[in-house]
């Protein structure tokens, strides 16, 4: 499940490509000529991008169905997304991307109307993230929506939104079960930042709770996965969760390394003339 952004950039050249390695030309002609395991080692290097790129295939498919195209040709582009799903869970070591492709492809009509009311109940409560109450009923909706579709990237999104609002409405156990949640698929989805956004609510809830020794490995985790690719702003938010979980902990001098440290790897200020 994403956004009607992704169904847009689908008739791009390039979908989600971070350089010129992610391109559809360039991975169907692999795949096309049955040299699979470069693909393996292509989605191993850009796994932040590899969801997006398989998805694109489903997202364009439905979306070609639903304006009155071809079904045989969205079938063949079901087809291929799962093609490059099944080299995804090979990459990963996992199932997760064929099961999520194979669902996708499996839909009947009415499926596939709950799967867009799912994506309309998430983005519905995002645009009422000021009204918690109101945007939990939201992402709750969204989750019934796209779990039994076998929807794990709506799910994920879904655990998450759940996961944050709850946080705002001071239910410090639910929104540490539904980080927990999403932390698992977008973990194995490889989604990166939603990952480490993840572990992020799982400290923060350990924390509100009065417990952040519980909750100090999640940080751990939140800031071994931050990249230089990452906004300082992001990295700076992991850095000081984890810190002050540190700090916590009694260890102060490795929290005071690890400020310093970072501090050093960051661009100098451009001096005003």
């Amino acid at each position: 499940m994403n956004t009607l952004i992704i169904t847009n950039l689908l008739m791009m050249p390039a979908l989600f490509a971070a350089d010129d390695a992610m391109t559809r030309e360039r991975l169907e002609k692999m795949l096309t000529d049955g040299d699979t395991a470069w693909i393996v080692q292509t989605f191993t290097r850009h796994a932040d991008n590899t969801l997006g790129f398989i998805d694109g295939y489903f997202e364009g498919g439905l979306k070609m169905i639903e304006e009155g195209g071809s079904e045989k040709k969205a079938t063949e582009m079901f087809r291929k997304g799962l093609e490059f799903a099944r080299l995804a869970d090979k990459a990963y070591n996992e199932v997760i991307f064929t099961q999520y492709a194979a669902s996708f492809g499996s839909w009947s009509p009415k499926e596939r109307l709950e799967f867009r009311k799912g994506q309309q109940e998430f983005r519905a409560g995002r645009k009422i993230k000021d009204n918690p109450e109101e945007a939990l009923a939201h992402f709750e909706k969204s989750l019934a929506l796209a779990s039994p579709l076998g929807d794990a990237w709506g799910s994920a999104m879904a655990h998450t939104g759940i996961a944050t609002t709850k946080l705002k409405l001071k239910d410090y156990e639910g929104a540490r079960d539904a980080a927990m949640k999403a932390a698992e698929f977008n973990g194995r989805l490889r989604l990166r930042r939603d990952h480490i956004r993840s572990r992020l609510i799982i400290g923060q809830s350990y924390a509100d709770m009065g417990n952040t020794a519980a909750g100090r490995g999640h940080l751990r985790i939140a800031w071994d996965a931050v990249t230089d690719a990452d906004s300082v702003a992001l990295r700076t938010e992991v850095l000081d969760a984890y810190c002050t979980a540190l700090e916590a902990a009694g260890a102060v001098a490795k929290a005071a390394e690890l400020r310093a440290e970072f501090a050093k790897s960051l661009p100098a200020p451009v001096e005003k003339k």
